[in-house]
């Protein structure tokens, strides 16, 4: 068994290439809203791995997401994506989804303490039906600490709307790394991702990692653990650059 995990945890290292976003470690660690940087260009890639069953690894699933972020004013950013679907170990990977994103600072407390945004996002698979997502992410700093509140309705095209959320609690050292814990319900915890989740059912708590690499890159890693109807065990690992 530990040999398996070991091999899958391998796997996901090697074919992840570039971040995850509500919970972003470029914006904690430089104490900033969910809106980017005015005038700034930056990608990302994810890629996430789950354990779907830990007694057959057949059914181990994995996606890649692609993401380019731009600052349109100090309060106004958007996001553009593109992903292949959750697939299993022996199917071929392909880009097959895309989203938008649009995120507005509504509120900015002095000395950075306390930012609230909305955030407008959608997402289809090629040829499929558009998903509409709408968030209210809250973020407190304090000190050395980050707390996270963020409520989200998922409105899909055919059926009622999804209420959930998710919220984290994270430390940093300086401007260099940071350390948290997350929970959440029916909603995803990375904006990246448009949607998608590590650990799909009605709950889960995570673990996350992420530190500052130089001047342009981001690292985090994050492991989920499904506690109502999920999957076992999921693990993510993304890095941000910016551009210009």
């Amino acid at each position: 068994m530990i040999k398996k995990i070991l091999i899958s945890v391998v796997v996901a290292f090697v074919v992840m290439t570039t971040t995850y976003a509500c919970f972003d470690t470029y914006l904690f660690l430089n104490k900033r809203s969910m809106v980017y940087p005015e005038r700034h260009f930056i990608v990302d890639t994810l890629s996430e791995y789950s354990f779907n069953n830990m007694k057959n690894p057949t059914e181990d699933t994995f996606f890649m997401d692609f993401n380019a972020y731009y600052g349109v004013t100090k309060r106004f950013s958007i996001q553009v994506g593109a992903a292949s679907a959750e697939i299993t170990r022996d199917e071929l990977l392909k880009i097959d989804e895309y989203g938008l994103k649009g995120v507005y600072n509504i509120v900015k407390m002095k000395e950075k303490s306390y930012y609230l945004d909305t955030i407008l996002a959608c997402r289809s698979s090629i040829g499929g039906d558009v998903s509409f997502e709408i968030s209210m992410p809250n973020i407190f700093y304090k000190g050395d600490n980050v707390f996270v509140l963020h409520p989200v309705v998922e409105l899909p095209k055919n059926s009622s709307a999804i209420i959930g959320g998710h919220c984290g609690i994270f430390h940093t050292f300086k401007n260099v790394a940071l350390i948290g814990i997350g929970a959440e319900y029916v909603s995803a915890q990375s904006g990246s991702t448009f949607n998608k989740r590590l650990v799909e059912g009605e709950s889960a708590t995570s673990l996350f990692f992420g530190a500052r690499l130089g001047n342009i890159f981001y690292f985090q890693n994050e492991f989920a653990k499904g506690l109502a109807n999920s999957r076992d065990f999921g693990f993510a690992a993304t890095l941000k650059i910016f551009v210009k």
